[in-house]
């Protein structure tokens, strides 16, 4: 009985199999208007998405998408505005990588 019980419990605690993995958290290099996903000249930029919330709306601001890009190309100029959160998803080498920061109102990160 004992073992009749613990195989839904092992299903329920474990959740569905498949799906894609949650991305890593990997930090972006970032000096004054430019981004850089990766400066290693071996990794490939596949693809970048740089949104934010502003004015209560959520927004892609840039995009990237069926890259396949090295350094000094993983690097994109952007204007960013100070006072907002910033979401960053990415892809180097088929692998997944996501990044967040806030920019305060005197432009620090």
């Amino acid at each position: 009985m004992k073992r009749l019980l613990l195989v839904p419990l092992v299903s329920v605690l474990t959740g569905c199999p498949g799906g894609q993995p949650a991305p890593t958290f990997r930090n972006v290099f970032t000096q004054g208007e430019t981004i850089c996903f990766s400066i290693n000249k071996k990794d490939a930029l596949n693809y970048y998405s740089i949104n934010s919330t502003q004015g209560g709306e959520y927004k892609m601001l840039y995009n990237g998408e069926k890259l396949n890009l090295s350094y000094p190309n993983t690097c994109i100029k952007v204007k960013l505005k100070n006072g907002y959160r910033y979401y960053i998803y990415y892809g180097l080498n088929e692998q997944n990588y996501t990044d967040n920061f806030f920019i305060d109102i005197d432009g620090v990160r």
